[in-house]
């Protein structure tokens, strides 16, 4: 360095400055040698190159530049200090043409005229960006590393070679934030464009940061990393780069890959992309590369030797292809697979596989799971019925009905009886009810309710005359219901009917609509078990008949009976369609003619919305709204109420709402009406009704819901605010979205209306319920609010989030909340654990449910504890135990879709809060935990098992209690005074001298008598001594011989049994569940976990089989027919000749005696 031309230093050489320039370059460009002549020797310090940088040859700075670049990662620190200079070389001018610069400030400062300006080629400033970029990259802002190595070029910035590399990595992983960010900005709309220009990213040139991205993609082709592609691809909202990740992966991938990768994008698609928009066209995208798929797979099964059993490949492609259709709601593609796999066996030219259509069967019973009718009904419409009645009618609309992806003669070409059976057997599924009565067998037959719960209630509340108390009265029935919903077990209304009739008013309308709680799903009897409350109404044969005059007073028991008839067909998602038509016309009927009685109508109204739950009919609507205008306050809550639940998930008022919805102009213009009327009416109770509607009308509509809850947020009335927190908590239920989770939370902290604040925590557990372990931490703070109000939302939050979980962090996070100073809190507090303890077992907690339970027990006997506590402890007792402990509050299906009927019925119990009949409610949230294997035939097999990898106490059922035993009073034995036994020997010795006079005949009886009172000489005490003695040694006689017998030793619980069929399996048990496809009996979908219904392939067809047949609890109650026999009347010749014969044989028996 000292031979360079520095001015400062070698004035002299300023007049050879071209010589002397030259020699220094051509010294520098020799290799620096070293004492022991190595030319490897590391460079110590960066100082002198740095030095470099401030010459004005050009030669001499790139020399340096390249020189530093190959020490920046280890003195990159030296050359932080020269950044401004490395960046100013890197920008110094166009990136076509060099660029002049100036010399530097000594050279002018010494007067050096004949200088000229230096000029950097494009080599020297991608050489400078470089270092530049290496030197960010160390002080850890990726963004301007990024900047400048994007100036750099792929000389220096080489994505495909550079893999490995820390530096290359980072960088591509600050490009493809940035991209990501860039498009995801252009997508949402201009004010997030115009946010993200304000970011540091806005500086980097696009169409280098895109071919950053697109040589990222090709590296992804080329080894393989097709979900690392798809993942950018979501997240930056590029549809067509999705498509052609996709078109990629089918043309260079393997089956497995493909199916594999589709089946990322798919879960990816559905749970990991929050527009809804892009989310549908990604889906769309998925839908069209699954079809391929199976399309290949069913043409290469065609050309195997056994062409009618089904691959694997195809399984795994139909099922993810429906459950892409259901996501999109295309209920015609849906269809269209469900057929095809029906008619399998023909297509495929096969004779006996049934394989395909027990895969198109499990797949309706996972379409009806979903709980969404109308999708549901929509389906079933486009499957064939194949019976006598609709062949005609199929034949002639199958050119319109048939789809691009269903083959032409699939409704043309005619089938076999079994095939008709496979057809038959999917409406039997989809609206013939068979899921509900599934349910209903098996919470009839497995019923595990303890009846002295409710006997030890009912006793509690009479013992402390709290049976007087109506609220309380009433829990108990609603809790009686929750114990035993769907069960039909009503024996102990029955037994007490006395105790039952202390209803009186509302508490009479709400005890008879408990009945439906019960009896959920059982249609078949429901007029039969309701026909002695139901209002009367006009002859079904006579048409002209006027209905029945409608008193204006009393009508608790009708309004409730009706209630209940919508409970019974409202429940289950899965009942028969016919049967919940016939009673929603009978509902309809008593709706219109009972708008003098408001209670009547009241139940008319709640039971017409739950037959007609989700169908959006634009007639039920209009009825409702009639009756909603009487602006009677009671009646027109339920009819609103009910507008909601026809409407549920409609996205009706919208202005991006399901343009394939019937009559949406009409219903358009109601939903505008209702939210007018809410603002003209007077009635708190309809105002609540109304704003409790627009939010189930905007179920699962996310962003196209945002300017009805932005609106309804933005209202000055509370109660309109409260609807807008459950309206954004379903609009986003289930998708965890961080801008709903954001408001809701803004909300619970700001609101100055205590009802908004705790709408808004408790809509965080719907938002959430796929992720719940999210809820406790997000309400952990929430729950030492100073605001009663929210600490009981978040109590509820918890518990719902957790439901049937048995968390014990949960627990003991509700646990201080359970002696809280508010009553309601502590309500809250109860119910809420209640909830999270739903199915467990003893053992759950360390046992600490078992004191639980206890506590409910000792808060319904305390005299000192307030009502709401009590009604808190009441109606926990029946949740904790709900459904005959085989039910639990879900919101989920086991698709991973979130049903409509429990999330819609959950946010309707939550209501009780303010209206007391809206307990019953809960009967459409919970859902059955039963696993039932079914054979082709819909019978299932008793000899398949399901292994269950777990101790078995971890999900027995809890111990029942067991009924006190009084004990009975001892007699006390009298003691006897020594004077009284001396005389009582004094009388003993004189009898036996009386004796002895008597005769010798009693000489041995004397002689016995004389020892017994020699016997009685001794004093009481020693005769009491010795028979004390005498038990003690019989006393230890029994004790050495029970320490003679072995003990027995406690057998360690095995870990891991096998559960029968059908039996209950809970969602947390069925993660330690598996198939053993070993046995005969093996599941078509083996991949999947034994949950919910499943259908069975045999192995062996040939061999006897032991079946059971679902049957409904009245045909269980039947007694079997008797053994085949003939019968005779008295009078037949027959039975005379008999007789004769049975004389004749007595007789010769006489004879023979």
């Amino acid at each position: 360095l000292l031979f360079l031309p520095h001015p400062s230093i070698h004035p002299s050489i300023q007049k050879n400055h071209q010589s002397s320039t030259m020699a220094s370059s051509s010294l520098l460009a020799m290799p620096l040698q070293s004492n022991n002549g190595s030319s490897s020797t590391p460079v110590a310090t960066a100082s002198g190159l740095l030095a470099l940088l401030s010459e004005s040859d050009p030669a001499l700075v790139s020399h340096a530049l390249s020189k530093l670049l190959s020490v920046v990662d280890t003195l990159w620190h030296e050359v932080a200090e020269c950044l401004p200079d490395l960046e100013a070389i890197a920008e110094g001018g166009d990136a076509d043409v060099d660029v002049a610069l100036d010399a530097s400030a000594d050279a002018m400062d010494d007067g050096a005229a004949s200088s000229r300006p230096a000029t950097y080629d494009l080599s020297t400033r991608r050489t400078a960006a470089a270092v530049a970029s290496r030197v960010f990259f160390h002080l850890e802002e990726p963004v301007q590393a990024l900047r400048l190595a994007l100036e750099s070029g792929e000389e220096h910035f080489d994505v495909r070679a550079g893999k490995g590399s820390m530096y290359v990595e980072r960088l591509v992983n600050a490009a493809v934030e940035a991209y990501v960010k860039r498009r995801s900005a252009e997508w949402e709309g201009a004010a997030a464009a115009a946010s993200a220009e304000d970011d540091e990213t806005a500086a980097l040139d696009v169409d280098k940061l895109s071919r950053v991205v697109q040589l990222m993609f090709e590296r992804c082709y080329a080894d393989g990393a097709y979900h690392h592609a798809l993942g950018v691809a979501f997240e930056a909202r590029e549809a067509g780069r999705v498509d052609e990740i996709l078109s990629r992966l089918l043309a260079g991938a393997d089956r497995d890959t493909v199916l594999d990768t589709l089946g990322y994008a798919l879960e990816a698609a559905s749970t990991l992309i929050p527009s809804k928009a892009f989310r549908n066209k990604a889906l769309e995208l998925i839908a069209s590369a699954l079809d391929r798929v199976w399309n290949a797979a069913t043409d290469d099964d065609h050309d195997d030797a056994d062409a009618a059993v089904l691959t694997a490949a195809r399984r795994h492609a139909a099922c993810k292809l429906v459950h892409c259709r259901q996501l999109l709601r295309d209920d015609r593609g849906v269809a269209d697979v469900i057929v095809r796999l029906l008619d399998a066996p023909r297509l495929q030219g096969g004779e006996a596989g049934d394989d395909g259509a027990l895969l198109g069967l499990q797949l309706c019973f996972d379409i009806v799971d979903s709980g969404d009718r109308a999708f549901v009904a929509k389906v079933a419409g486009h499957i064939p019925k194949c019976n006598e009645e609709a062949e005609g009618t199929q034949q002639s609309s199958s050119s319109s009905s048939s789809s691009s992806s269903q083959p032409a003669s699939t409704n043309d070409v005619p089938r076999t009886p079994e095939q008709k059976t496979h057809f038959q057997n999917s409406h039997r599924i989809l609206t013939g009810g068979f899921t509900s009565e599934l349910s209903l067998s098996f919470l009839y037959k497995h019923s595990n309710a303890d009846k002295l719960i409710m006997t030890n209630l009912k006793k509690a509340l009479e013992e402390r005359g709290m049976g007087r108390n109506s609220l309380l009265h009433n829990c108990a029935v609603c809790a009686h219901g929750y114990l035993n919903a769907g069960t039909t077990n009503d024996g102990f209304l029955r037994d007490h009917l006395d105790w039952m009739k202390k209803a009186s008013n509302w508490a009479k309308f709400s005890a008879t609509a408990s009945m439906g709680v019960i009896h959920a799903s059982h249609t078949t009897e429901a007029m039969t078990l309701l026909e002695p409350y139901l209002p009367p109404s006009a002859p079904e044969n006579d048409s002209n008949a006027e209905h029945p005059t409608v008193s204006a007073t009393g009508g608790y028991a009708e309004g409730g009976s009706l209630y209940a008839l919508g409970l019974i067909h409202g429940s289950h998602a899965g009942s028969c369609a016919t049967k919940r038509s016939e009673a929603s016309a009978f509902l309809r009927n008593h709706l219109r003619n009972s708008h003098a009685n408001e209670v009547i109508s009241h139940g008319a109204a709640l039971g017409v919305g739950l037959t007609a739950f989700g169908s959006a009919d634009l007639e039920v609507v209009n009825e409702l709204k009639e009756l909603l205008y009487t602006d009677s306050a009671v009646a027109g809550e339920a009819a609103s109420i009910a507008i909601g639940m026809v409407l549920v998930g409609s996205g009706a008022g919208n202005a991006n709402a399901n343009a394939n919805l019937d009559s949406k102009e009409e219903l358009d213009e109601i939903v505008a009406e209702l939210r007018n009327y809410a603002k003209e009416t007077q009635h708190e109770k309809i105002i609540r009704g109304i704003a409790m509607c627009l939010a189930l009308v905007n179920f699962g509509q996310e962003e196209n819901a945002d300017a009805t809850i932005e609106e309804m947020k933005a209202d000055r009335d509370p109660i309109i605010r409260y609807g807008a927190m459950y309206g954004l908590a379903l609009a986003y239920c289930g998708t965890g979205s961080n801008k709903a989770i954001r408001i809701l939370l803004h909300t619970a902290v700001s609101d100055v209306n205590d009802d908004v604040r705790m709408a808004a925590v408790i809509g965080l557990a719907l938002v959430l319920h796929k992720t719940p372990e999210r809820v406790p931490e997000l309400v952990r703070l929430l729950l030492e609010s100073f605001n009663p109000h929210v600490r009981y939302a978040s109590c509820m939050a918890v518990g719902i989030a957790m439901a049937g979980s048995g968390d014990a962090e949960s627990v003991a996070l509700l646990e201080p909340m359970l002696t809280d100073v508010t009553d309601y809190v502590r309500q809250g507090a109860l119910l809420g654990t209640a909830m999270i303890y739903m199915q467990q077992s003893d053992a759950c907690n360390h046992r600490k449910i078992k004191s639980f339970r206890e506590k409910l027990a000792s808060i319904i006997g305390d005299k000192h504890q307030s009502t709401l506590t009590k009604m808190g402890a009441i109606l926990s007792s029946g949740l904790i135990d709900v459904g005959g402990r085989n039910c639990a509050l879900s919101l989920g299906s086991r698709n991973g879709f979130t049903k409509m009927t429990s999330a819609a019925g959950l946010v309707l119990w939550l209501q009780h809060w303010h209206w007391y009949p809206l307990m019953h409610m809960l009967s459409l949230a919970v859902t059955p935990t039963c696993t039932i294997g079914l054979n082709k035939d819909f019978k299932y097999p008793k000899k398949f098992e399901i292994q269950c990898n777990s101790k078995p106490s971890a999900f027995a059922y809890p111990k029942k209690m067991e009924e006190k035993k009084e004990e009975k009073k001892k007699r006390v034995e009298t003691v006897t005074l020594s004077a009284t036994a001396k005389n009582k020997a004094r009388l003993a010795r004189k009898r036996a001298k009386e004796d002895a006079e008597g005769g010798a005949m009693d000489v041995d009886k004397k002689e016995g008598e004389g020892d017994a009172a020699e016997a009685t000489k001794d004093d009481g005490k020693d005769t009491s001594k010795a028979e004390g003695m005498d038990v003690d040694a019989e006393g230890g006689k029994d004790s050495e011989a029970e320490a003679e017998k072995p003990k027995k030793k406690r057998e360690p619980e095995p870990t891991s049994f096998r559960v029968s069929n059908p039996c209950r399996i809970t969602k947390a048990q069925a993660e330690f569940c598996n198939f053993d496809l070993n046995q005969r009996y093996r599941p078509i979908r083996p991949e999947e976990k034994p949950y919910g219904v499943i259908l069975l392939t045999d192995s062996t067809p040939g061999e006897e089989e032991d079946l059971g047949a679902v049957r409904s609890p009245a045909a269980e109650d039947e007694a079997d027919p008797p053994a085949p026999f003939e019968w005779t009347p008295p009078e037949h010749p027959d039975n005379a000749v008999a007789s004769g014969v049975d004389a004749a044989g007595e007789g010769e028996e006489k004879t023979s005696e």
